[in-house]
């Protein structure tokens, strides 16, 4: 079995380490900070089925793996066996036409959506705003602790022997030739027969030095923590088309000619947590400094999530804070080999939760063999044609 350093102590990176030393490889698993550090620890901590067919068997086999893992996990994640459901609401003629056309990819993927009436919406959630037009029921939706789960899996591969250090940064890949043999740490070089970088949006300091170029860019979104609203929702609840306003869009590049033009887009995500608050979202915005570019964004979000649930205006808002999420131009994963010795497991988006078991499936497979999870190909890093195979 190979020896095999990955680098990155976020979801991909820790599904990665465990799925690999679950298999028998020798795994040491490296963190610049601490694991969850970014947006793996800073998200909504939901699993939902993705709007881009391609990711629907790489979020399926994540979900299957999270809930084998539940019942034995040294962290508990706190998964929602079944799902919570979400109730999609349209306050206008816009948004009720907006919604219509976000559920088709969910009933393509055979997912229940029905379709409701004002009346049918408040009796599944009363507090939601008295004016609303109609909305959706959809069967999906299960909620999670993100940074916990990315700990459990870590702490999962460290039981299987892998080596799990945080707070020392991978600084460079070692290359011998065309291949890479390794890394250097603040504490000296690990050799390595496989590297596999996983470092999200800062995946590419270490691959553009080895002459490995990918399309992928930072993208902030924002969420905030509210108090006091425990029996207020019964579901996940969200405005109608949450999903096109802050999902699929602009890749994140940011060209110098429309910098003062970059502002960030919002909608409304509402998810009653398990521990009885309410995290509202989301919001989307290219990252361009490692500070904030907006701070108001927390006010815009909240401003949203009363105009939806009016109840929501006597909650007390407990933090907010964001995480950078790696987006490619396509909005799909980068997982494959692209350089002898090197893989790279990247460009997840906002859906490393919702894709981070199976990518690490996929990620095992290339390097221990066996027969593939599923098709490899939508994720292929060379389909950009930037010289990675």
């Amino acid at each position: 079995m190979p020896d095999v350093v990955v680098v990155g102590g976020g979801i991909i990176g820790a599904a990665c380490a465990f799925e690999l030393a679950e298999r028998g490889a020798s795994v040491t698993l490296l963190e610049r900070e601490e694991l969850a550090a970014g947006a793996s620890g800073r998200n909504n901590g939901l699993w939902v089925t993705p709007l881009d067919p391609a990711h629907l068997p790489m979020s399926r086999a994540s979900l299957a793996r999270y809930l084998e893992l539940a019942p034995d996990s040294p962290v508990p994640y706190r998964l929602d066996p079944e799902p919570i459901g979400l109730v999609a609401a349209a306050l206008d003629e816009a948004a009720l036409r907006l919604g219509g056309e976000a559920h088709e990819p969910y009933l393509a993927a055979g997912v229940p959506v029905e379709r409701l009436e004002p009346e049918e919406l408040l009796r599944l959630e009363p507090a939601l705003a008295p004016g609303v037009l109609g909305g959706w029921l959809v069967g999906h939706g299960h909620r999670l602790a993100p940074a916990a789960l990315t700990v459990a899996l870590a702490r999962m591969a460290a039981d299987r022997g892998a080596a799990v250090r945080h707070h020392l940064p991978a600084r460079v890949l070692i290359a011998s030739g065309d291949r890479v043999i390794g890394v250097i740490t603040d504490d000296g070089p690990i050799q390595a027969d496989e590297v596999i970088v996983a470092a999200g949006p800062w995946s590419s300091a270490l691959l553009d030095p080895v002459g490995v170029r990918l399309p992928i860019s930072g993208v902030r979104g924002w969420l905030v923590r509210l108090e006091g609203a425990e029996d207020v929702l019964r579901h996940l609840v969200a405005s109608a088309g949450w999903e096109t306003v802050t999902g699929r869009g602009e890749d994140g590049a940011v060209r110098a000619g429309d910098l003062d033009e970059v502002g960030p887009a919002t909608s409304t995500l509402l998810h009653p947590t398990t521990d009885g608050s309410v995290i509202a979202g989301s919001s989307r915005q290219p990252a361009i400094s490692p500070e904030a570019e907006d701070a108001g964004v927390p006010a815009t979000i909240v401003r949203g999530a009363i105009e939806l649930v009016p109840a929501l205006a006597e909650a007390e808002v407990r933090s907010a804070w964001w995480g950078i999420r790696p987006m490619t131009p396509d909005e799909r994963p980068l997982v494959g080999r692209v350089a002898d010795g090197l893989t790279v497991a990247t460009g997840h988006g906002s859906e490393g939760v919702i894709l981070g078991a199976g990518t690490a499936q996929l990620v095992a497979w290339q390097l221990l063999g066996g027969e593939p999870p599923f098709d490899p190909e939508p994720f292929a890093p060379g389909r950009f044609g930037t010289g990675a195979r």
